[in-house]
């Protein structure tokens, strides 16, 4: 069995899960405490972040390479063509969006940093007792939040930014129709990768960001936001490829 050692919440993590899920193959998820979670990525891949994916004897950290690993280890359900010019297309847009997520994720976690129920939505996934202890640290688990993901007021406003633009280009992209892909008429790791950067700020069916998880009071102060990005081009694209 392929175990993904992972954080439930991750952008990344979520973009290799559905990697997997796409090409049929069964994983078993082992989630990490964050902090803590070091100890094992170095461990098993001489770095400190996750994803990692372990698949027998192979060991393959960082969301791209495990894409680039998979696609080469199991070429059914390829996401990246031969042909070079599409490929080189494709690599281009996924590092494009693959470097969007820092700025979703420093978004997101602004808009829920001070609230009460950030230690519910950081440890999502968790066990009974991992959530307990988020809830007892839930000053300290604030400050790691602003210091890991700079959600700091300029820092926070130029992120958003980011997004906005980011998102008008995706439409550029799809010449404002939700139903086209990014490059040629088929789902690619750009596709894969885009929505997944994005799914966080729409909240799609399937993803781990829908209402349904999240707590009430998340949903209702967001809502109004949440549903001005559903209604562009580029949310509905989201929502159209996660399904």
């Amino acid at each position: 069995m392929r175990r993904l050692y992972q954080f439930p919440l991750s952008l990344y993590c979520e973009k290799t899960r559905w990697n997997l899920d796409w090409k049929g193959l069964g994983w078993e998820p082992v989630n990490l405490i964050p902090g803590p979670h070091a100890f094992t990525a170095w461990r098993l891949a001489q770095q400190q972040t996750l994803p990692i994916l372990v698949d027998g004897g192979q060991k393959v950290g960082d969301s791209t390479e495990i894409a680039l690993y998979l696609d080469s280890r199991y070429p059914r359900q390829a996401l990246l063509p031969a042909q070079s010019a599409q490929r080189q297309k494709i690599l281009a847009l996924e590092a494009q969006f693959d470097d969007l997520g820092e700025d979703v994720r420093r978004c997101v976690w602004s808009l829920a940093v001070e609230s009460d129920s950030v230690d519910r939505l950081f440890f999502h996934g968790y066990s009974a007792r991992q959530k307990t202890l988020g809830h007892w640290m839930r000053p300290v688990l604030r400050q790691m939040i602003r210091h890991r993901f700079g959600v700091w007021p300029v820092e926070v406003d130029v992120s958003w930014q980011k997004v906005m633009n980011t998102l008008q280009e995706v439409e550029t992209h799809l010449r404002g129709d939700p139903s086209r892909y990014l490059v040629a008429d088929r789902f690619t790791l750009a596709d894969l990768t885009a929505a997944s950067m994005l799914a966080p700020l729409v909240g799609p069916a399937g993803s781990p960001w829908t209402d349904k998880r999240l707590p009430d009071e998340a949903v209702k102060s967001n809502n109004a936001l949440r549903q001005r990005l559903r209604a562009t081009v580029a949310g509905q694209w989201v929502a159209r490829v996660y399904h």
